[in-house]
């Protein structure tokens, strides 16, 4: 199903003009946003209230059976406005809990960044604000912008200890090489720098499973979760974030806002947020 849903947008795109499409989606998630508003469910981004958001999320066999968090469909997970996810919501949770940083200049590098965290941060003036994705076709989608610089995570074009803040959120499961994408990372942040470095993981999984004989995108469907992860990461995950050098935080959402923030962003409890930081 997922498949055919793909071709259908693959065709739509190749009809329908890209500004056209913009527009269209645009009119479509302000009918959506009027459709299911509400009191129940906030969005911090666009900053509505909704009776529910949308659900969202692929369905594959291994994704129940590995308990991987951060996968998968989940009821209440889209905005119906920005189309913010859970998982975005959570980041903004963890930023409104050092929203201090926000007050000096910093410098932050976004991979693959998400449209509504990338509006949010775009208008704050304290921050120098740079783009990357590899991905470069997915940006004819008519959500992202085709503004954003070709980059390849393993090969950043910058500096050592150029960036305050890296944020990669659910990025590194699509990268074949993993650990020079962590070496890239270190290298290229301050001392004393963090990165958000989320990714869905294998709850019932030991130790991380990949394997790079596994290239068609219904192999990886069926392997990893998703048609475009060349991986499922276990519980060894922190081990592989401290080995490439950072000091591990790893934060449930319930120690970075309260219940009724929780409920309101409609987070997933059960996701860990992952941030490192390169010592002084």
């Amino acid at each position: 199903m997922n498949s055919i849903l793909r071709l259908i947008k693959k065709l739509l795109k190749s009809i329908i003009p890209f500004w056209l499409g913009v527009k269209i989606r645009g009119w479509w998630q302000i009918i959506m946003s009027w459709y299911y508003y509400g009191n129940k469910q906030h969005c911090p981004y666009c900053q509505k209230n909704f009776r529910t958001f949308l659900p969202g999320g692929e369905k594959h066999d291994i994704i129940p059976r590995l308990d991987i968090i951060g996968a998968g469909f989940r009821k209440n997970m889209l905005c119906p406005r920005c189309y913010s996810t859970d998982r975005d919501r959570l980041v903004y949770l963890y930023f409104n809990s050092k929203s201090d940083i926000f007050t000096h200049n910093i410098k932050i590098l976004h991979i693959a960044p998400e449209g509504s965290l990338k509006a949010w941060l775009s208008k704050k003036a304290s921050i120098h604000y740079q783009l990357g994705d590899k991905y470069a076709e997915g940006y004819t989608d008519y959500y992202y912008s085709r503004e954003i610089p070709e980059m390849d995570l393993t090969q950043l074009p910058f500096e050592d200890n150029r960036f305050d803040i890296f944020i990669c959120n659910h990025v590194l499961e699509h990268v074949e090489d993993d650990r020079q994408a962590l070496k890239e990372i270190y290298r290229t942040m301050k001392p004393g720098g963090f990165a958000i470095l989320q990714v869905p993981i294998g709850h019932r999984l030991e130790e991380t499973y990949e394997d790079n004989s596994i290239t068609s995108p219904a192999g990886r469907a069926e392997h990893f979760g998703q048609f475009d992860h060349v991986r499922i990461y276990g519980l060894d995950y922190k081990q592989r974030l401290i080995e490439a050098g950072f000091r591990v935080e790893a934060l449930l959402p319930e120690s970075l806002g309260t219940d009724l923030q929780i409920q309101q962003l409609a987070i997933n409890t059960r996701e860990t947020l992952y941030t490192v930081h390169k010592p002084f």
